[in-house]
This record gives C-alpha cells, sequence and structure tokens, in this order.
C-alpha cells in the first residue's frame, strides 16, 4: 500500500522506492529517486524548524524511521551539508549550503531581477527610475526606465554622475562606514553644482548618517537646478549595499517626498528579496 506524505511543494507518492510527483511542471508520473528527495527534504526540515533540529524531530516530521533519517544525515554531513552540535547534538545547515547560496546569488542578474519592479514603479508615478552602483566616488547608472513625463532627465546607462550629490549616491555611500567617507573626501574640492550642493565633510556627513537612519536619501537640486530625487538601497543575502534605486523627476512634481520614498523603499526591498535578503 503506498504511503502519502504532505510536503511544501508536492504531493508525493511513495511505491517500492521511487517517488511518483503529481506536479504538473514535472510531469505526471515522472519517477525521482526516493533518497533524494528525502535527503533534500531533511534540508528543508532543519531550515524550517530554525536550523537546530534533534534527530528524532527530523524522523517524526518526515514519518521516516530514525535509522533511515540517521543514515541520509551522516551522509550530509559528511560533506559538509549539515553540521551537528557537539553540545545539544541537534543539527543545522552546513557550509556547503551557505556556499552554493552565494554562488547562485553571484550568478543572479541583477539588471534583469530588478527591471519589473522599476518599471512598475516608473509606470506607477510616470517619472524616471535608475538602477546605479557605486564605483569609486561616482555613481554608475546600470539600468534606466523613463517614465511618460520624464523629458528633460539627462542620465544614460553607463552615465556617471558623484556620488555625493546624488540621492542614489548617498544611499550607497550609507553603505560604507564614516571613515571610509571621510577618507573618500578629505582634503578634496568638491565641486558645487548648485547652490543646494553641500560640499563640506561635516554637514555631508550628516545627510549620509540621516539617510542611513531614515532607509533612503534623496537630493532637492542638487546637481541639477529643478530635478529631484528619491533614492532606496537594494541589498544582498548579507545584507550587504550592492545598488541603489531612484525616482527622479522635476522637483515642482516631487513634493511629497515621504510617500514617494515609500514606495521607492517598497520596490528596492522586493528586489532585494529576490537577491536573498531577509529582514
Amino acid at each position: 500500500m503506498s504511503k502519502k506524505i504532505k510536503t511544501t511543494f508536492y504531493n508525493i507518492e511513495l511505491k517500492e522506492g521511487n517517488i511518483l510527483m503529481t506536479n504538473k511542471q514535472l510531469g505526471e508520473g515522472e519517477k525521482h529517486i526516493q533518497s533524494v528527495f528525502r535527503a533534500l527534504k531533511i534540508l528543508e526540515c532543519v531550515a524550517e524548524h530554525g536550523n537546530l533540529i534533534s534527530l528524532t524531530e527530523i524522523s517524526k516530521n518526515l514519518e521516516l524511521s530514525k535509522s533511515t533519517a540517521h543514515g541520509l544525515i551522516a551522509t550530509l554531513e559528511r560533506y559538509g551539508y549539515m553540521q551537528q552540535d557537539s553540545v545539544t547534538g541537534k543539527y543545522s545547515l552546513g557550509l556547503r549550503i551557505f556556499e552554493l547560496g552565494q554562488a547562485y546569488v553571484s550568478n543572479l542578474d541583477l539588471r534583469e531581477i530588478a527591471l519589473p519592479d522599476l518599471r512598475e514603479l516608473s509606470l506607477h508615478y510616470q517619472e524616471t527610475v535608475h538602477l546605479a552602483v557605486l564605483s569609486g566616488e561616482d555613481v554608475v547608472y546600470i539600468d534606466k526606465v523613463d517614465g511618460s513625463r520624464s523629458i528633460g532627465i539627462r542620465s544614460r546607462i553607463g552615465g556617471r554622475n558623484p556620488a555625493y550629490c546624488t540621492g542614489v549616491g548617498k544611499v550607497l555611500l550609507s553603505g560604507l562606514s564614516e571613515r571610509q567617507i571621510e577618507e573618500m573626501y578629505t582634503n578634496r574640492e568638491l565641486q558645487k553644482f548648485t547652490e543646494n550642493t553641500v560640499v563640506d565633510l561635516c554637514p555631508l556627513i550628516d545627510q549620509i548618517r540621516q539617510t542611513r537612519e531614515l532607509g533612503y536619501g534623496f537630493d532637492m537640486e542638487e546637481i541639477e537646478l529643478g530635478l529631484g530625487c528619491v533614492a532606496a538601497p537594494v541589498k544582498d543575502s548579507q545584507g550587504i549595499i550592492i545598488a541603489a534605486i531612484s525616482l527622479s523627476g522635476p522637483s515642482s512634481r516631487l513634493l511629497n517626498m515621504e510617500e514617494i520614498a515609500k514606495d521607492v523603499v517598497r520596490t528596492a526591498k522586493k528586489i532585494s528579496m529576490r537577491l536573498g535578503y531577509k529582514e
């Protein structure tokens, strides 16, 4: 008699060592190796239970005998996919899982992942949206979506602007330590693009500190008169700021900065979560 096992993704039927998966994407009746499936379910079980779980709990949750569960765990542990606490005897995921996760994240195309959300944000406000990264003391725009009202925005993909006077730049600088920022700008004469451009180190650090605390940054006519932007950080799986997105437009249309910032931050978080970031 076959045995039904409820899992996160599939309804599985075990028959004489094979697994029949009812997921239509994989095909009706497609066979999979039972031991591989069970090993994967053990890893999922460990992750779902706070990353510290006993052999008894694993065997109970997955309806496996202790001997079967122990054999699979021993194999996973041998190759670094699980590890056992020497004091409690409980199991957690091993370093190899982290390494595989990092390899996956490193192969993700940031532009491809971010583009649908950039388009959605641009469509909502009908303004220009940018995706930028830090390169030395500059920001480099690696993607751009023009809105229907975005006449006059002169930025381009591959273009550069100074980090200290742009919204995306302040967000990216907020991921650095204050010592790093000081080393970057001490004894440097910063160009004053408009009367609003901050060119002194102390008030610049104050702005970056505020950006870090708020979780978003902005500039109002600091690099170009009549132009403003609101920006938010994109973070990787380790919580490190790797990019920033911004919504830019005429300052006369960006009056409700706090409300706009909520949407920009929300969009940046959606992108970050696709990169493995968890709050």
